[in-house]
C-alpha cells in the first residue's frame, strides 16, 4: 500500500510540474475580432466598452486639437456598416503591441482617415482614443 501510495503521489507530482513548466494561454483572452463584431452592431455593448471621457484627437497640417468627450455625448457607430455602403471604404486592423490594437477607417476619395485605438485591459478590449487624420 505504502508503494502504491507513493506512486500515485510522485505521478500526481510530476504530471503538476510538467503542466506548471507549460504555457497556457489565459482562456478568458477575449478574441478581438468576435470583440469589434460585437462592438460595432450592439449599441449597449459598445457604451461599455468605451473608456469615458473618450479622447477625440483631431490633426489638420500643423494644427492638433485634443476633446474629451462624455458618455452622454457618444453616439452609435458601426464601422462594419460604414464600410459596407461604400466600396471606397477601408477598414484595417493594426497591431500596435500584444494588448493594443488600432482600427483604421479610410476613404481614399474623400481623404478619411480616424484612428480607433483600442487596448485590453483585465483581458477585455476598449476603445481608448479616436485621432482624426482626414484631410
Amino acid at each position: 500500500m505504502k508503494w502504491f501510495t507513493l506512486f500515485l503521489w510522485f505521478s500526481l507530482g510530476f504530471n503538476f510540474d510538467r503542466q506548471a513548466l507549460t504555457y497556457h494561454p489565459d482562456s478568458t483572452e477575449e478574441n478581438f475580432d468576435k470583440f469589434f463584431r460585437d462592438f460595432c452592431q450592439n449599441p449597449k455593448f459598445q457604451l461599455e466598452r468605451i473608456k469615458f471621457p473618450l479622447k477625440i484627437v483631431v490633426v489638420e497640417e500643423e494644427n492638433r486639437t485634443e476633446k474629451l468627450i462624455q458618455e452622454k455625448e457618444w453616439r452609435h457607430t458601426n464601422l462594419l456598416k460604414l464600410k459596407r455602403e461604400n466600396s471606397k471604404n477601408v477598414l484595417k486592423t493594426v497591431d500596435r503591441e500584444p494588448d493594443a490594437k488600432d482600427v483604421v477607417f479610410t476613404n481614399d476619395k474623400t481623404g478619411e482617415v480616424v484612428h480607433h485605438l483600442f487596448s485590453r485591459v483585465d483581458n477585455r478590449w476598449y476603445l481608448m482614443s479616436i485621432v482624426d487624420e482626414s484631410d
